[in-house]
């Protein structure tokens, strides 16, 4: 049960207790065989995170629930106390709003690769040789597109990743993706999910507007010089995660307090956005001290900061253990600088989701959590692993009880009953 906001109560006092949610993405893994059956964060050196677990109560969370595998969005959606299953809309429009591009009613919003496909059509390369120059010239060329009966807002994000809105009478987000979510595959042409006529106009419109970033990003300057370069090309745009603006209860209304939203990434500022914590601005080549630092200080304007740390993410998409056990350890290092701080503070920290280097994907399987602070009930447990987390005091909770709890934490919580 998420309990309705009339349970919080927003506090006035001076000198109230802080809390900060350091959500390391993808950060828990399944036990790996080339680390001899231990996960990543097991085989790494966590020195400073396993003082917070000694100091702290540790559990496992079901972000969403057992055996389901969850998005970052939907994930983030949970942890902050939204019900995914009521609210979510699809990750386009978070991915627009983290970018900067408002989302109204009757519009719709796609997330958006920069790929690479062969003389053939097919998909060679889901990432564009995960290019990271010359993407805004490419957006500025696919902003000047122009297919009757819609106007298309596109922006380029971090790397290959851009977010696109679309804007037209009668439109219809029940329609199909052109991402394959594969290589060696043509693109999907975008096919209406059901026989209105509204779906099957905004399919036939995309399917142009596609068909017209082909030709224009084929050549285009950024890839004549990515051919000189020996570079993948980026001469095609795949689109994915449809969805139309979700109507979220202000954060502020649900909880009583002033929140902030420190992420690198554009679907994470995006939820931040719609749930109405305030994004601070955090640079994409950003180090992980530099935004844990960021993340303390934000703290003193701020009552609750949301900080996302991707790194170790990606390295399991990337299928690199090694990679993923090095970013846990600069987390680890990073995080010697918020011990002090849960001495009259509260901080959790969590992986949103699961990330398999061995599937180099999310699973289904429960994260660990930490809660360290003032007066937190501490456990037996002295390691931060998903194994340690099983053990701990906390048990196995759902991502949408951690504001309850935190809530608690904090004192703002009111007496449910009599």
């Amino acid at each position: 049960m998420v309990l309705h906001n009339k349970y919080f109560k927003p506090s006035h006092k001076t000198g109230v207790m802080k809390c900060l949610l350091l959500i390391c993405d993808g950060m828990a893994d399944r036990p790996v065989k080339t680390l001899r059956g231990r996960t990543p964060l097991e085989a790494a050196d966590t020195r400073n995170l396993d003082l917070l677990a000694k100091s702290g109560i540790l559990g496992i969370v079901d972000t969403i629930a057992p055996g389901i595998r969850p998005g970052s969005d939907t994930a983030h959606l949970a942890i902050l106390g939204y019900d995914p299953v009521v609210s979510y809309t699809g990750r386009g429009p978070f991915e627009a709003a983290g970018v900067g591009l408002d989302v109204t009613a009757g519009e719709i919003a796609f997330r958006c690769n920069f790929a690479t496909v062969d003389e053939n059509g097919l998909v060679v390369d889901r990432r564009a040789g995960r290019i990271s120059e010359g993407t805004q010239e490419l957006a500025e060329a696919v902003n000047g597109i122009k297919i009757p009966g819609a106007h298309f807002r596109f922006r380029a994000s971090t790397g290959h990743r851009g977010a696109l809105v679309m804007s037209g009478k009668g439109l219809s987000h029940n329609i199909s993706e052109s991402d394959p979510h594969e290589e060696g595959v043509k693109p999907h042409v975008v096919e209406p999910l059901d026989g209105s006529e509204e779906a099957r106009r905004t399919a036939d419109m995309l399917n142009r507007f596609i068909l017209e970033c082909g030709k224009v990003l084929a050549g285009h300057p950024v890839n004549v010089r990515r051919i000189q370069e020996g570079l993948r090309l980026a001469n095609t745009l795949l689109l994915r995660g449809v969805g139309v603006a979700p109507s979220l209860a202000p954060f502020s209304e649900k909880y009583g307090f002033r929140a902030g939203c420190i992420a690198t990434v554009a679907l994470v500022r995006g939820v931040g956005r719609f749930c109405g914590l305030e994004v601070i601005g955090a640079d994409a080549e950003m180090s992980i001290p530099g935004l844990v630092s960021m993340a303390i200080d934000a703290t003193s304007k701020y009552d609750f900061v949301l900080l996302n740390i991707k790194a170790a993410d990606d390295a399991s998409h990337d299928g690199d253990a090694e990679k993923k056990i090095a970013i846990i350890e600069e987390i680890d290092r990073a995080v010697a600088g918020l011990l002090d701080f849960t001495v009259e503070n509260y901080l959790a920290i969590l992986s949103d989701h699961t990330t398999s280097i061995s599937r180099r994907d999310h699973t289904g399987d429960p994260v660990p959590i930490l809660i360290a602070g003032p007066e937190v009930r501490t456990d037996d447990t002295a390691v931060f692993s998903e194994r340690a987390a099983a053990k701990g005091g906390l048990g196995r909770i759902r991502g949408q009880d951690i504001m309850n709890i935190l809530v608690d934490l904090m004192n703002r919580s009111e007496k449910f009953g009599a």
